[in-house]
């Protein structure tokens, strides 16, 4: 895929390294339900990092608008597709962020009377879909972007099976164990991009006139 600026390798490997660093360094309860888990997340000497790490993750998920817009030097319909599953990812991820940041936000702002008056399902409730949003969302247009590019980008038949099984892995993600799988396909798609992609300026010159992959 030399026809791709190595910016859309850098985008998908801050993406995916920002939101997941976001999502456990924020420590949002999630999972199964253990009462026991929420009140560390409800302490006000938590709140601090916690939105530092909502933030960077939100921030971190504007690496997939890079990413697709790399992307989009492969042209037509799929380029075009790419795009959109890019910013569709981007969009969900940003609001998980704030979903995530909103309720420690809530938490902060309400004070005493919030922090001692929710219910700890309840807390639950709202960071389990913040941490849906921000990681598993993304992962779901991630996913089907990565099963799209198998089947028609030309890549090399390795890539190929293992970005058909890492899509699967990304659409199934809110099972969570399908998460390192995920995350591997990511890390190693991104650093092929900015391994072979094209230099700034060689990413000028039209996708027609470029061939769409190097060999394996």
């Amino acid at each position: 895929m030399n026809t791709i600026p190595r910016s859309a390798g850098i985008g998908l490997l801050v993406y995916v390294i920002g939101t997941t660093v976001g999502f456990v360094g924020a420590g949002g309860p999630g999972g199964d339900y253990a009462a026991a888990n929420v009140p560390g997340y409800v302490d006000p000497g938590h709140y601090a990092q916690s939105l530092a790490f909502w933030y960077l993750g939100g921030v971190a998920a504007l690496g997939l608008l890079a990413f697709g817009h790399g992307l989009r030097r492969l042209g037509g319909a799929l380029g075009e597709t790419a795009w959109a599953l890019s910013v569709a990812g981007t969009a969900t991820s940003v609001v998980g962020a704030f979903v995530g940041g909103g309720l420690v936000t809530a938490l902060v702002e309400g004070g005493p009377a919030v922090q001692q008056g929710v219910p700890y399902p309840v807390v639950y409730m709202v960071s389990e879909i913040g941490n849906l949003l921000s990681l598993c969302g993304p992962a779901f247009f991630v996913g089907v972007l990565a099963i799209v590019l198998a089947a028609k980008a030309k890549l090399p038949r390795w890539l190929a099976v293992f970005t058909v099984v890492a899509g699967l892995a990304g659409i199934l993600l809110p099972f969570y164990f399908t998460i390192p799988v995920y995350l591997v396909w990511a890390l190693v798609f991104g650093v092929r991009l900015v391994v072979r992609g094209a230099r700034a300026t060689e990413a000028r010159i039209p996708a027609a006139q470029v061939p769409l992959a190097h060999g394996s």
